[in-house]
């Protein structure tokens, strides 16, 4: 048996030791060392208990990621793709996937796309290279098509928010509709008249959705159309600020606006309390600032949307090839009130 080497051992300290370091300092053979770190039961407790000691003592870690794609297999790696980990939606959505997946020994690794298209293709090949078990992603691209194959290959996919252009797939979204027209009747329950909704970009399938909504619901209530007013394209906070300032600025008489997020909301919620002006407001989302800025909210819960999502991924694990792919609809209403959950296939 060779005799144990010294923590003297030539290892550059900027380098992670390997598992030739911990055989040369507890004085055994690689395969030796191999199989105590793989938990073998085939070495002497005395043996084990110096190769453990070595690896402690030389901060050695296995690196079970490049065992499991040495056998062929996948790892307990779950990618999520957002948009926008500042904005408390995309933490929450988050938390949410992460603390389902937890239940189930998987971790999740996060990448943001920042509603680039072309940089979301790009993480989604960087997590596959990494033999993840499956994706959950909050589209930003137009075309997913060349996951088809991907899937072939045994890896799992969860759309979530928004569907998937160009590919069947599991989807976790909201009723858009139901959500605004909530949001809507909420106003007219407070008496507003002249009510504006104030929308994301137009070419985010959420925005878009929720303007049309807004329409059809305004429509139905028999609104008059120069009492209402839509404003689109704005994507930040302070864009929400400047938007609402104008807006009041150019008709003082609005009386309610529908803002389509939380970042929208958080811009429109600090400038009607800026101005003092008697402005009733609602958020389409759920946000912890709401009750300070005097919003009033659904119960579009991230975290909840977030569970939902790693649920349905965790049951296309067990079959990921099976063509019957399911959408979740969460459904929300005003928070106060009981949401009730709607599936379809």
């Amino acid at each position: 048996m060779e005799e144990p080497q010294s923590l003297d051992h030539a290892i550059d300290p900027l380098a992670h030791p390997t598992l030739a370091d911990v055989a040369a300092v507890s004085g055994v053979s690689i395969k030796t060392a191999s199989r105590v770190m793989n938990g073998s039961q085939q070495v002497s407790s005395a043996t084990a208990e110096r190769v453990k000691k070595a690896a402690t003592l030389l901060g050695y870690r296995s690196n079970r990621i490049a065992r499991e794609l040495r056998v062929g297999s996948l790892s307990n790696l779950v990618g999520m793709v957002i948009s926008d980990l500042a904005n408390p939606f995309y933490a929450g959505l988050a938390a949410g996937a992460e603390e389902r997946l937890a239940q189930e020994g998987l971790d999740l690794i996060l990448a943001t796309a920042r509603d680039d298209g072309e940089r979301e293709k790009n993480l989604i090949e960087s997590l596959l290279e990494r033999r993840v078990r499956g994706l959950i992603i909050v589209p930003s691209g137009e075309d997913y098509s060349h996951l088809h194959q991907e899937r072939k290959r045994g890896f799992s996919f969860v759309f979530v928010d928004r569907p998937a252009p160009y590919l069947d797939a599991d989807s976790v979204t909201v009723d858009n509709r139901g959500g605004v027209q909530s949001c809507l009747d909420h106003l007219l329950q407070q008496k507003c008249k002249k009510i504006a909704i104030i929308a994301d970009t137009t070419n985010i399938w959420t925005a878009s959705e929720r303007i049309e909504a807004f329409k059809q619901a305004t429509f139905r209530s028999k609104l008059d159309p120069k009492d209402i007013f839509i404003i689109t394209n704005i994507h930040t906070s302070d864009e929400a600020a400047l938007a609402t300032r104008e807006l009041l600025a150019d008709h003082p008489e609005v009386d309610g606006i529908i803002a389509t997020n939380d970042l929208i909301a958080m811009g429109v919620g600090q400038t009607t309390n800026l101005l003092k002006q008697p402005v009733k407001v609602v958020s389409f989302d759920l946000f912890p600032t709401a009750n300070l800025l005097n919003i009033d909210t659904l119960d579009h819960d991230p975290k909840r949307l977030g569970r939902l999502s790693a649920e349905l991924l965790l049951r296309r694990f067990e079959n990921p090839m099976d063509r019957n792919y399911r959408t979740e609809i969460m459904k929300v209403e005003m928070r106060g009130n009981e949401p009730v959950g709607r599936r379809s296939s």
